[in-house]
């Protein structure tokens, strides 16, 4: 079973607590061995009975308080783990999100939510009841044998080693039961992630979902992900059944009574053990096998807690993003990427390649091209969601990986496409990263952001809860309040996804104006499809598959660059485009013929 290889594990991640759980073994210990006392007072009390020695008024008493202080002893003790485990569980969660704030943003990605979240409450919750009830069973397993036994051979010690005998050949053939019936450990965590991750999907694709299939497709992969967690615990059980019903079957007083029956007997017709001897036996011995039942619930603990534990420690020890043990501070905002590379694996080509790029302090620069052509990747790598595979990148003339992480996301706000909020409530989200940040200050970001007015119209203002993931918003809305948190950190960099991807044509030139003012004095870098937004950009970069193919000003692009201009010129006729009024009348026409 390598239950000491396991307890090794096991006790290298209870560290935090192991004070308090060594004090409820304690605890637990001396309930077991007050439990010992009170099987010995009850044969007394038989055998006083037995020579009609009156009524035993005090050894019942005596057994009464006995029976009083194990209950307490054991309540005690069980409360210690409780108490250590709830602790451990606070420490572990706090611990493991210290820890994923610390890996690259990219990598976390690419775990998955449903991964993570199985580490962070399940594997977290399946510790909990380990060490919760773990400590109170070691002691039943491992102190009441040994207490039992000595008592054992100290009454008759020919049936005592009979006894050890026995419990030893059980123990070694429940040894090669379980060793052949081991858990899928992997394949039940990654089954269990799985699921989680398919929930997530079903629930927060819900409205895509309900359009276009359904739920059909999505409930597909949930059903897959069930039937892969149900065919791993079915292969699991047909392992593990046989060996855990005969488990059952040796570990219950039967066998261990008709043993010492046979051989009790035989004893007393040779006069070599009297009847009381034997009944005193046979209370012991049941009481033995019994007490070794806990052994069982101690190994399908370990082995359950095991699997949690292998996955927390897989997740601590991932690489965190290197920190320099010098971090230096930037006193400027140029940024210039020197014969960067980048492949998010080994093995994967690469997604930037030799990309020279220069971006004066206090300019605006855009980035344009296909999807797919590297473009949330350079931004990606500036802040370091990755790192780059090969060259540099240099915010004020010092490498971005000398700057402590925390100092470089000061220095840069970050309007994304996909705005995330916080369930929590405007004032909160507008104000988040921000300490002590005064009321007035949060309303005037909202009024450059222009989304003060919409906000005064709701039922509780500034203290509307905007629901999970911002869902009560718009994503205009959920934009504004982007741009308003940008503009309440003020920050020297500002980078902008697509921040027009949520107007409409009325509000685009309003939005317009809101962005000009955020990026007043500010090294601006911009994602954008709309070429008309970039037309005054101090410079455009052209990407296609991770290279600058054309880089200037609007005006030199058109001039020199022909691929920019084809651009152009292809944007322009899609903003004239649109449906014949002739051909719309016919179709409608001819829709209505059909029905």
């Amino acid at each position: 079973m390598k239950i000491g290889a396991t307890e090794t594990q096991h006790a290298a991640i209870c560290r935090p607590v192991a004070a308090q759980l060594r004090w409820s073994m304690g605890l637990a210990s001396l309930a077991q061995l007050l439990k010992l006392s009170i099987w010995l007072v009850m044969i007394q009390v038989v055998y006083l009975a037995a020579h009609n020695s009156g009524f035993p008024f005090g050894w019942l008493l005596l057994l009464l308080g006995q029976t009083i202080v194990y209950y307490t002893l054991k309540i005690k003790a069980h409360d210690q783990s409780h108490y250590a485990a709830f602790q451990l569980e606070k420490l572990l969660r706090q611990r493991l999100s210290r820890k994923i704030s610390e890996l690259p943003l990219g990598k976390v990605r690419s775990i998955g939510s449903g991964a993570l979240t199985k580490v962070l409450l399940d594997d977290v919750r399946e510790l909990h009841v380990f060490v919760a009830d773990a400590p109170p069973l070691k002691a039943e397993a491992y102190t009441t044998p040994i207490f039992v036994l000595v008592a054992l051979l100290v009454l008759d010690w020919r049936l005592g080693l009979m006894v050890f005998g026995f419990a030893l050949l059980v123990m070694l053939l429940l040894r090669v039961l379980f060793s052949r019936g081991k858990l899928f450990r992997r394949q039940y965590g990654e089954a269990l992630a799985s699921i989680n991750s398919a929930i997530i999907e079903y629930v927060q694709g819900m409205s895509t979902i309900r359009t276009f299939d359904a739920g059909n497709s999505s409930y597909g992969r949930f059903k897959t992900a069930l039937n892969r967690f149900n065919a791993v615990m079915v292969s699991w059980l047909k392992q593990v059944g046989f060996a855990t019903r005969l488990a059952r079957s040796l570990f219950t007083p039967m066998p261990m009574m008709m043993f010492l029956i046979v051989i009790g007997v035989y004893l007393h017709s040779l006069a070599l053990l009297s009847l009381f001897s034997l009944f005193a036996f046979l209370i012991l011995a049941a009481g033995l096998i019994e007490t070794m039942h806990p052994y069982m619930g101690l190994f399908h603990l370990l082995e359950k807690s095991r699997a949690a534990i292998e996955r927390i420690n897989e997740l601590e020890n991932m690489s965190s993003l290197p920190i320099s043990p010098n971090p230096q501070k930037p006193s400027r905002y140029d940024i210039e990427f020197e014969k960067v590379s980048f492949s998010y694996t080994a093995q994967d080509q690469a997604v930037l390649k030799q990309l020279n790029l220069k971006i004066p302090e206090q300019s605006f620069t855009a980035i344009i091209g296909a999807s797919g052509s590297g473009k949330t990747t350079l931004i990606n790598l500036l802040l370091r969601f990755w790192d780059v595979s090969s060259g540099s990148i240099k915010l004020g003339g010092i490498d971005i990986r000398q700057i402590n992480p925390q100092d470089l996301m000061t220095q840069c706000s970050v309007v994304f496409q996909d705005n995330f909020l916080f369930s929590c409530s405007i004032a909160e989200n507008i104000s988040y990263g921000l300490d002590n940040v005064e009321a007035q200050a949060i309303i005037e970001a909202a009024k450059k952001a222009h989304i003060h007015d919409f906000i005064m119209s709701l039922p509780q203002q500034y203290q509307t809860p905007v629901g999970e993931r911002g869902q009560l918003l718009s994503g205009g809305q959920k934009q504004r309040l982007t741009i308003a948190r940008a503009f309440l950190q003020n920050r020297p960099i500002l980078i902008l996804d697509e921040p027009t991807a949520f107007s409409d044509a009325k509000n685009e030139a309003n939005l317009v104006q809101v962005f000009n003012e955020l990026m007043r004095n500010k090294t601006v870098i911009m994602i954008a499809h709309r070429l008309s937004s970039i037309t005054s950009a101090d410079q455009i970069l052209y990407m296609e598959q991770g290279r600058i193919i054309a880089q200037g000003n609007h005006h030199d692009l058109l001039q020199s660059a022909s691929a920019y201009r084809t651009l152009w010129q292809e944007y322009q006729q899609a903003r004239a485009w649109s449906l014949p009024a002739q051909s719309s009348s016919a179709t409608i026409s001819s829709a209505t013929e059909n029905l």
